[in-house]
């Protein structure tokens, strides 16, 4: 249940800063998103015992330091206009959807590998955004 409440909230922000324009700042902050979470998706689908999950932890840190900042930038960005959401959350929510899905399912698998849960605290941010590492 966090998970998915965790999950939305991603979601949710990543909808949230959509604004009008190609190559806009708000555009650019839900690619580099949409980016960040399949980065760390590949990453986890990498992580098969205890020495790739060791191994994976430096691409995950990198992978949660993007996030945090684009994340960051996207709360200062002013929020788009009513049209240009609608418009982009048609363009980007069936991605931001299937990207979210697949993270969530590679982090269930990488729970209960060894050395898995410790890999999974760099990401913890993107995971639950409102969690301290």
């Amino acid at each position: 249940m966090i998970t998915r409440i965790g999950s939305i909230g991603i979601l949710l922000a990543a909808l949230g800063i959509l604004a009008a324009g190609e190559g806009s700042p708000h555009e650019q902050v839900i690619q580099t998103t949409l980016k960040t979470l399949e980065s760390i998706t590949i990453e986890l689908v990498k992580i098969m015992d205890e020495e790739t999950a060791l191994a994976a932890k430096p691409e995950l840190t990198k992978a949660a330091k993007t996030w945090t900042e684009t994340q960051a930038k996207a709360k200062k960005l002013q929020p788009p206009d009513k049209d240009e959401k609608v418009r982009l959350e048609k363009l980007y929510k069936p991605k931001l959807d299937e990207t979210m899905k697949k993270l969530l399912s590679q982090k269930v698998r990488v729970e209960v590998i060894p050395g898995g849960k410790d890999a999974l605290k760099e990401i913890i941010g993107v995971l639950k955004p409102d969690a301290k590492k």
